[in-house]
């Protein structure tokens, strides 16, 4: 008996003694958790780190939870100041940040946004300069000696010229703030411009986990690295991957235009540039390789830059003889005519065409072959062609003076009309003359004007209940030539140019199979209560289409090809 109570108060004992270990072990832990250095583990992330991989959080401050605090609008405000700042409009995007850090001058959130816009823009006012050492000196004194502090000044000093202590300095900024995705992205550009690769690479692998994949920038610094390496392979699956989370990427477009380069394939490389230059008209990147297509060579390719004439040149050698003997051979002629096409001596291209034009006028897309050869830059006169282009200008005026007088500015070309969606037409008429529309049916009232040399139809829509609700708009290109600017298709990429001015950066879709011979290229701008989609149809680059809805107005669900029908509705 004595023995079974010596027993159990053994096993008393030693629950009591496992119970204490286990609340001191929950107590440790739990102290472990305060105390311990917090870490974070980046998701799964195309191109990132692998996921799970852990970073300690460092002095990094946390400014998600701020962003929370603010009103919905200012957050709003915030959003879209920062798409500005990822498309390259510094300048307007900081005149947001600036405006949001003068009403709220303690939040980390808009002092940090603006600092970083001051910082990539190329030049500054001295009162920018001001602004700049003021916000840097504001957030410095917040955080002293962090690695928010030390990227600071980092930046700062290489602004000033003395790029081997910023290079030391954001590589402190890294190792004391981990977790702050704008260090790592600048440390890689750093490691870049001092050809240390491998390790960009990694720091741009860091910022694109850390980010969850939404800091494009991770992305571009990333797909440049690979191409310098002439990692060409793995920069194309980046920026397909890239391009489909960011389309309107300028700097992955650029490396999407090289590489479409480097395979041959120049026309479409050119229609890349000219894509970055319509939505961002001062990007010099695009403007240089728009002006030297053709002479681009691949990463350690080596040897001399072709250009597109040097390319071109044994094809002209062997078919200028061809043709001059068998004269009336037409399809050795379009032959040469195609060669000094592809080499860019557009002039004598244009002579093998219209020679064609002229012996046989229904030669197969001869017409459109002179046009390619219009629309590339402006023509100079050829012989011959002084009357024609006399008849064109006479035409053009002719139709000018017997069409309405456009009463239109700018802020309200392709339909942008001042009124608000769901004004009655005696809102909507008190603003606009009702004698410059025509009723087409019912609640349905359209305009039409010319501007040499385009004809604009707009077609104002009001619903059952008379309320304005959308506006559908055509542009046709009444010229022989459609040559403008040096851009082509022209009449897309020149209205797409100036809606971008109008409602700000857009979204491209590419090109889009609609099926029944039916390609879309389009832009779409979207914003709480408006929608605008731009399109041309692949085939007939004389046209464009554009409607504007009220947003509410639109079926959930709908896809590019879905609004095909809208567009053609007028």
């Amino acid at each position: 008996m004595a023995l079974a109570s010596e027993t159990a108060r053994k096993a008393a004992y030693l629950f009591l003694i496992l119970c204490c270990v286990a609340v001191v072990g929950f107590g440790g832990y739990r102290l472990y958790l305060n105390m311990a250095p917090a870490k974070i583990a980046v998701p799964e992330v195309p191109f990132g780190l692998k996921a799970g991989t852990e970073f300690l959080k460092g002095d990094s401050p946390d400014m998600r939870q701020e962003l929370a605090t603010l009103p919905l609008q200012t957050q709003g405000e915030i959003r879209r100041a920062t798409e500005l700042f990822r498309n390259g409009a510094y300048a307007q995007a900081n005149e947001i940040f600036n405006a949001v850090s003068l009403l709220y001058p303690d939040m980390v959130v808009s002092l940090w946004n603006e600092v970083n816009t001051l910082f990539e823009m190329d030049s500054l006012t001295d009162l920018e300069n001001n602004r700049l050492n003021l916000v840097v000196g504001k957030l410095q004194g917040k955080y002293p000696n962090t690695g928010l502090s030390k990227y600071l000044e980092s930046r700062k000093t290489y602004k000033s010229g003395n790029k081997t202590v910023a290079f030391e300095m954001a590589k402190i900024a890294v190792e004391q703030a981990p977790a702050l995705v704008e260090a790592h992205l600048w440390y890689a550009r750093l490691l870049k411009e001092n050809n240390r690769l491998p390790q960009a690479i990694e720091e741009s692998r860091a910022a694109i986990s850390i980010s969850a994949g939404n800091e494009p920038r991770g992305y571009e610094i990333l797909a440049r690295l690979f191409h310098d390496q002439g990692n060409l392979d793995s920069c194309s699956s980046l920026l397909d991957y890239g391009l489909t989370q960011y389309p309107m990427d300028a700097e992955m477009m650029l490396l999407r235009g090289y590489l479409l380069e480097y395979q041959g394939r120049y026309d479409e490389a050119e229609k890349v540039y000219q894509r970055i230059l319509a939505f961002r008209p001062d990007f010099e990147g695009a403007a240089l390789a728009l002006s030297t297509v053709g002479e681009k060579s691949a990463p350690g390719a080596g040897g001399a830059k072709l250009s597109p004439m040097d390319r071109s040149q044994l094809a002209w050698e062997i078919l200028e003889p061809l043709v001059e003997k068998y004269p009336e051979n037409m399809p050795l002629r379009e032959a040469l005519g195609l060669a000094y096409l592809k080499g860019r001596d557009y002039d004598r291209a244009r002579i093998q065409f219209r020679e064609i034009q002229n012996k046989d006028p229904e030669y197969p897309d001869i017409q459109q072959r002179i046009q390619e050869c219009n629309v590339t830059r402006p023509v100079l006169p050829v012989q011959g062609e002084g009357l024609a282009a006399d008849l064109n200008r006479a035409v053009d005026s002719l139709r000018e003076s017997m069409a309405p007088a456009s009463t239109h500015d700018f802020s309200t070309m392709l339909g942008h009309y001042l009124v608000r969606y769901g004004a009655t037409p005696a809102e909507f008429f008190k603003k606009y003359d009702i004698k410059n529309f025509r009723p087409v049916k019912k609640n349905v009232w359209q305009e039409s004007f010319y501007e040499a040399p385009y004809k604009h139809t707009y077609t104002v829509v009001f619903d059952s209940l008379n309320r304005f609700r959308e506006v559908h708009v055509v542009v046709y290109d009444s010229s022989t030539t459609s040559n403008h600017l040096g851009l082509a298709p022209e009449v897309f990429t020149r209205f797409l140019k100036q809606n971008s001015r109008i409602s700000g950066i857009g979204n491209s879709t590419g090109e889009t199979d609609c099926g029944e011979n039916l390609v879309i290229d389009a832009a779409v701008w979207e914003t709480q209560d408006n929608f605008e989609i731009l399109a041309r149809v692949v085939g007939t680059p004389k046209e464009i289409r554009m409607v504007r809805f009220d947003k509410s107005v639109l079926p959930p669900g709908l896809k590019l090809c879905d609004y095909s029908t809208y567009l053609n509705e007028f």
